[in-house]
């Protein structure tokens, strides 16, 4: 079959039914009807004489088959990304797509350069379309490496081959606790004789299992977030101790309903870095980017 008969439009509405795990879930990010998704990928399978996904009670599934063209739909419209960058480089425009990953809630730190960097790359000449998504470290490292994600920023810890890490800023964590939580009242002197294993501290996911940053000797409490935002919920419950970024607490601090608790011994530095993927050309939208990122 040559490329020329297939309808690109539709190999597009495969790729976002395969992410979205369905018709259903593709119809808000596609914007058309389920019975229109169903009958474009009718006609794509008619056309590749293939059988690409199944679904029923059992849920949504991609075939084998259908496996196998999803990795070869994503190659080949990366190729066509990469064609449209040369010839806007060719032609020295800047244009063309550009998928970024943050950390949540870096939009409050104070050093954070991203707000600046879009500003400055939104002031350029050209037609530039952005994706941003806010997802856990380890989420942003995978859509990296599965190339769904140009750009990220987060704390990675641990560094994974495929991937380029660059510093960018450095944030303070602290161990706070709410209003209602026993430790509240005391004293900076009080909690020196505190043992802090004694008491229930919320985790992140992506994070469990690990040695902490902070070499809080923690115990199973059995309230674990993904975000930042979960953690503070935990945290102004009263029943538990997490870690939180200083900047993204500071709120919460002035109003009195949480505090830091032996900021000397249980505080720590996380560096953030910009990571993109090693061993590939980045386009003119991405090298603004990473530009900006680095002047701003």
């Amino acid at each position: 079959m040559q490329l020329d008969t297939i309808d690109l439009r539709q190999l597009r509405v495969f790729l976002t039914v395969a992410d979205c795990r369905g018709f259903s879930p593709a119809q808000a990010e596609l914007n058309i009807s389920v019975s229109t998704i169903s009958t474009q990928m009718s006609d794509l399978e008619t056309r590749l004489g293939l059988r690409l996904c199944q679904r029923g009670r059992s849920g949504f599934s991609l075939t084998e088959d259908g496996e196998r063209i999803y990795k070869a739909a994503q190659t080949l419209f990366r190729q066509i990304d990469g064609f449209n960058s040369e010839v806007y480089d060719l032609r020295q425009e800047l244009s063309g797509k550009l998928s970024l990953g943050f950390a949540d809630n870096l939009v409050t730190h104070p050093s954070s350069p991203i707000t600046q960097a879009l500003d400055r790359l939104f002031s350029l000449e050209g037609e530039i379309e952005v994706l941003i998504n806010v997802l856990s470290p380890n989420l942003l490292e995978r859509e990296l490496l599965d190339q769904r994600l140009d750009i990220v920023i987060g704390a990675f810890p641990r560094h994974l081959q495929g991937i380029n890490y660059q510093p960018l800023f450095e944030e303070r964590q602290s161990l706070y606790c709410g209003s209602r939580h026993p430790l509240y009242n005391k004293t900076d002197k009080e909690l020196e004789a505190v043992d802090l294993k004694e008491f229930k501290v919320a985790q992140r996911g992506y994070t469990a299992g690990r040695p902490h940053p902070s070499n809080l000797k923690t115990t199973s409490s059995g309230a674990i977030s993904y975000h930042m935002e979960g953690l503070v919920y935990l945290v102004l419950s009263g029943h538990f101790l997490a870690h939180l970024p200083d900047h993204y607490a500071e709120k919460w601090v002035k109003s009195g309903e949480i505090k830091a608790l032996c900021p000397h011994s249980q505080s720590y530095i996380s560096t953030f870095e910009i990571a993109s993927r090693a061993g590939t050309h980045p386009s003119p939208v991405q090298r603004a980017f990473l530009k900006a990122l680095k002047s701003s």
